[in-house]
């Protein structure tokens, strides 16, 4: 007989039910009216109701009790160690609708490498906090170089001091040359307070953060390109090699 429990990930949150009014249960609606947006729900194993959604641009599952007032939000895992949310997430999250979202992309805050006439472009969204960005953008150069151009949003969302350096890249008389200061003093971090930073610079990097979290990607770096048959494509995190020579900068035949 199949054993089934469920794990929770960091932390275990057992929420009593609210007074809430709302369609939903109150211990999924407090949930709610706190950021979750649920996106679909389902019949879980071991009698439990399954909801999942996201949260910041994150995906998140969660599991309603029997009795009906208490949620538990995390990793539902089977007796063999199956991680049961993960196909929970993958059947029943729809895909963000990538529709239009190119020219959103293009109307954001961004800063390019590359030639400006290239036949192709590949965005992707950069803190300047981020290591694996800094990876990503040496890895990219070679690709630049056969004519590729790379636009990196910048977006300011892992440490207190990374808006005012995503700022700092967008204000500058050289955005280019700031980035590449930024990623020569990675891990290097100090102090940098927002409040400095001019409003119109303040709010292009908060705009930037906010079409992050639209487009459903939690991560940086988080790369956006077009395959062969001009569909958008996303991959959150460092793409591997492959994906980056096969996928993201294949260059147009």
């Amino acid at each position: 007989m199949l054993r089934s429990i469920l794990k929770v990930v960091s932390p275990i949150l057992l929420l009593p039910s609210l007074a809430v009014s709302a369609s939903y249960p109150d211990a999924v609606q407090v949930l709610i009216d706190e950021g979750l947006k649920i996106e679909a729900s389902f019949e879980a194993p071991g009698g439990l109701k399954g909801f999942v959604g996201r949260r910041n641009g994150h995906a998140v599952s969660l599991y309603l009790m029997p009795d009906g007032e208490h949620v538990i939000i995390g990793k539902m895992v089977d007796g063999f160690g199956q991680d049961l949310s993960a196909n929970h997430l993958r059947n029943w999250l729809p895909k963000p609708d990538l529709t239009g979202a190119w020219e959103t992309l293009a109307d954001s805050s961004w800063v390019s490498e590359g030639p400006s006439d290239a036949q192709r472009i590949v965005y992707v969204f950069s803190d300047p906090n981020c290591g694996y960005c800094v990876a990503f953008r040496e890895k990219a150069q070679p690709y630049l170089e056969r004519g590729i151009e790379l636009r990196h949003i910048m977006v300011g969302i892992i440490q207190p001091s990374s808006l005012a350096k995503a700022a700092s890249v967008l204000g500058a008389e050289n955005p280019v040359q700031k980035l590449e200061f930024h990623d020569s003093q990675f891990p290097r971090d100090w102090l940098e307070s927002e409040e400095n930073v001019p409003k119109d610079l303040r709010e292009k990097v908060q705009s930037n953060n906010q079409l992050m979290e639209a487009l459903s990607v939690a991560a940086t770096p988080s790369v956006f390109y077009k395959d062969p048959d001009g569909e958008i494509r996303k991959i959150v995190g460092l793409p591997d090699d492959s994906a980056l020579s096969e996928a993201v900068f294949r260059y147009p035949e």
